[in-house]
């Protein structure tokens, strides 16, 4: 299997790493073929290697992969499962295991005991955030205690900040870490749109705060109110369309009654999984959803891990969160392309466009805001902001709330433009503004132009101290190269390309392409451009009678 280029980097950073470290952690979001990369490291791995896993889903899933990377079916210890270390034929090189059946009791110790440490070169651990309990703990200081030499790696979609700090008491270093904004703007992930939804009567000012996040008992009561359980679903329905759904829900019985009130509104439209129900009978709404007989799918504590239905258009949040981590785990259930679109294309700009002309253009996240007391809620902007800081965050999440833009890319972008004009300011009545010296230089692919605004304008600009940094990049992001212009050019064609997010109108991106069609894009909407670019695409990019 030929790996991705940010796969490969990942391996060699892999390799590099553990050279040096006995143990390291590989990041990198849901959609981006997490279980591919570590079947790729069982399979250069010296000797025998041992994934661990806490869900069956999860094993079955990295024994599938590993096969497809491998060639070999790994062995699997699960319950009644065992992995034949007496073969006389030769033990398989890799073990998938469950992490409760390792630490299971046996009458000569734990079952982790029965194998032969010193034949193991690697530890791999799935969703890695789990491995500062102490089930995982135990398992992999036994391995090296009994073996120096065998190295651990764990892969995780979703470290939260706090989280880095907490994993590292489990490993030494970062191998590689890849995050969800620049798997958007790789063309790797769908983008994120964003709608939040407020709500009558939630008000989590009452909610206490457990272990970090929402009180799982408080916040259950809240969600399970009638008058709450109506005002997630009908605007849920409203806002989807055809879109398959995915909601994640806060108890049992808020997953079932909301599922119930879908139903009433749009009959055998919705199903209800839960951790606790009886596993065949939820795979079995599983395979219905995926299969397509269900629309929504409402969950509670199933789907934040393993869980692979490509076709979800839209994560609706009826189960509110402070933790990044867990919120970036829902979210990552929609980001993934549809099934083919991006293998394809070769640059990033390319996947972009075959993602935009697809048939699953975005994924829809809906919020459901009340009064938040105390509480810092996450939302869509959290996880697509990397580390800015709150501010912007927050500023990019009011952006949002108000409607200016459902892209939770460009809202961040806005909110860092804004809050850096406001500082702008504050230093222009600190200090007097002196022109720049004015210098014009050509280039063939005009931004100017394509933008629709006179170039010998810039002249009549004030620029103090010039665009800042994040300034520049949004000019770079979007396809104009800074180093090309003057002060007073880069400030026009920055305003202009706000001013536009701002008024919906179509980016430069849409423009540069639609211009060499021969359409006139100075009064086009971002969605008129969206659906020409659409009909593009399907066209082959050919150009279009009449």
């Amino acid at each position: 299997m030929k790996l991705r280029d940010y796969q490969q980097r990942a391996i060699r950073g892999v390799c590099d790493t553990l050279r040096t470290h006995s143990s390291a952690l590989v990041v990198s979001p849901t959609g981006t073929g997490k279980t591919i990369l570590f079947a790729e490291a069982a399979n250069i791995a010296s000797k025998r290697c041992m994934v661990i896993a806490h869900r069956e889903e999860l094993l079955t899933q990295a024994a599938e992969k590993i096969e497809m990377v491998t060639g070999e079916r790994p062995e699997i210890e699960q319950s009644i499962l065992w992995s034949n270390e007496s073969s006389p034929f030769g033990k398989a090189k890799v073990v998938v295991a469950s992490i409760q059946t390792l630490n299971a009791r046996m009458k000569s110790g734990r079952r982790y005991e029965r194998f032969d440490a010193s034949e193991f070169s690697l530890l791999i651990i799935d969703e890695a955030h789990h491995a500062v309990s102490t089930t995982y703990r135990r398992v992999c200081e036994w391995f090296h205690k009994m073996n120096p030499s065998c190295k651990i790696l764990g892969f995780t979609a979703t470290p939260d900040r706090s989280d880095k700090l907490a994993l590292g008491t489990v490993f030494e270093a970062v191998a590689f870490d890849y995050n969800i904004r620049q798997a958007v703007d790789d063309g790797w992930l769908t983008p994120i749109k964003n709608t939040v939804v407020s709500v009558d009567g939630l008000d989590f000012s009452g909610v206490r705060t457990t272990a970090g996040d929402l009180n799982k008992t408080d916040l259950a009561a809240l969600m399970e109110f009638e008058k709450v359980l109506h005002g997630v679903v009908v605007p849920t329905l409203d806002l989807i369309g055809k879109e398959q759904t995915l909601v994640f829900a806060a108890s049992v019985k808020q997953a079932e009654r909301l599922a119930e009130i879908f139903n009433r509104y749009k009959p055998n439209s919705a199903g209800f999984v839960s951790g606790a129900m009886e596993p065949d009978r939820r795979r079995d709404v599983v395979s219905r959803f995926r299969g397509g007989d269900l629309q929504i799918l409402v969950n509670v504590g199933v789907a934040t891990e393993g869980f692979d239905v490509p076709g979800v258009g839209c994560v609706a949040m009826a189960r509110p969160t402070k933790s990044r981590g867990l919120y970036a785990q829902m979210v990552g259930r929609g980001t993934r392309p549809a099934p083919g679109v991006v293998d394809g294309p070769v640059t990033p700009e390319d996947r972009r466009t075959a993602i935009a002309a697809s048939k699953k253009p975005h994924c829809l996240v809906i919020d459901f805001a009340g009064n938040s007391g105390q509480h810092r809620l996450i939302h869509a902007t959290d996880i697509l902001g990397g580390e800015e800081p709150e501010e912007v965050l927050d500023r990019a999440y009011e952006i949002v709330d108000k409607g200016v833009t459902t892209d939770v890319g460009e809202a961040i972008e806005i909110a860092k433009v804004e809050i850096e004009e406001e500082e702008e300011r504050q230093k222009k009545r600190r200090s007097p503004v002196k022109a720049s010296k004015v210098s014009y230089k050509t280039n063939e692919s005009d931004p100017f132009q394509t933008l629709g605004i006179r170039r010998e304008s810039a002249r009549f600009v004030p620029t103090g101290g010039g665009l800042s940094g994040n300034q520049l990049a949004m000019l770079a992001k979007a396809g104009i190269d800074p180093g090309q212009y003057s002060k007073q050019e880069q400030k026009m064609l920055h305003t202009e390309l706000v001013r536009r997010i701002r008024k919906k109108k179509c980016s430069f991106k849409q423009a540069k392409v639609l211009s060499k069609y021969g359409f006139n894009t100075s009064k086009m909407s971002f969605k008129e451009a969206s659906g020409l670019l659409d009909k593009l695409a399907r066209n082959n990019w050919k150009p279009m009678a009449g």
